[in-house]
């Protein structure tokens, strides 16, 4: 039984949310970027200050006890009564301007389809005063922030669906499958690459991406995980992998002659951008007049 709510008991019922909306131990190992033992572990020492089971596991696979659906629904309430203090706390504190949290995935700084820095030009002519922090993270980490309250929106390409998320379409971007110059494949014409041999070449992978989510259903022999384009750009740039990396972002190195894509007609594929808020979360005036200027760019 809980007499006392430690940070540590926070840190375990984030994960344990965590784990009931991934679907189970074994999918969220990948968006909490843990092992399957450690989870277990943070899991039983929850279940030993409680006092009761919270999930079972097995041939039936991932379910909740009935103390665990009861758990899960506090913990959802005490995250947005939390959230919801830190909002007026800020507020209430010295007079301060308004604080907004926005995140997003790296890399796109080249992309001309990516609205964010002229919105945040356009929000900053409106509301000068409003303190601004801007946070660069894995998909899988920006839905996790969102949802907790340390962010109050995020733009990436989303591959989860978290309930409790708004997600806003926003635009695409061209991803394709490069290697360097320095790779055996890439002095190869594309008319004599079959998929065999594609697949026979060491891959880079996006670590928060399921396996089951690798473009094209392509069945990589051995690969190797990054969780960043600039990690998987500097992989690719050593001349021994191949992996996918947004065009534009390609761009440069594909004019100095460095990178080149395999099979772009058949192999490309186009990844869709969304603004994820909160759902339910308070009345919020920075992040509205925000959200208005994003989808006005």
């Amino acid at each position: 039984m809980l007499s006392t709510l430690t940070d540590v008991d926070l840190r375990m019922l984030r994960i344990f949310c965590s784990i009931v909306e991934a679907g189970g131990f074994t999918a969220a190992q990948v968006r909490l970027n843990t092992s399957l033992p450690r989870l277990s572990v943070l899991v039983r020492d929850l279940e030993i200050r409680l006092g009761y089971s919270l999930c079972t596991r097995g041939k039936a696979g991932f379910q909740l006890t009935e103390e665990g659906q009861a758990t899960y629904a506090a913990a959802q309430e005490l995250f947005t009564d939390i959230n919801r203090f830190r909002q007026r706390t800020t507020a209430l504190h010295g007079g301060l301007p308004d604080f907004l949290q926005i995140g997003t995935v790296d890399s796109l700084i080249t992309c001309q389809e990516a609205p964010l820095s002229r919105a945040i030009a356009l929000y900053r002519k409106d509301c000068p005063n409003t303190r601004l922090e801007l946070h660069i993270m894995r998909p899988d980490e920006l839905e996790q922030a969102v949802l907790e309250g340390r962010l109050q929106l995020a733009i990436g390409a989303f591959h989860h669906r978290l309930s409790g998320l708004y997600y806003q379409p926003m635009f695409e971007e061209e991803q394709n499958l490069y290697c360097s110059s320095d790779h055996p494949l890439f002095s190869r014409e594309d008319a004599t690459l079959g998929v065999e041999e594609i697949c026979a070449a060491d891959y880079v992978d996006r670590g928060y991406m399921a396996e089951n989510r690798r473009p094209h259903d392509l069945r990589f022999n051995r690969s190797v995980k990054a969780f960043s384009m600039e990690a998987i750009a500097t992989l690719l740039l050593s001349g021994t992998y191949i992996g996918y990396l947004p065009s534009h972002y390609a761009a440069a190195w594909v004019a100095a002659g460095k990178l080149r894509a395999l099979q772009p007609e058949r192999l490309s594929y186009r990844s869709e951008f969304h603004c994820a808020t909160r759902q339910g979360q308070e009345a919020n005036p920075a992040l509205t007049k925000f959200l208005k200027c994003l989808f006005s760019c």
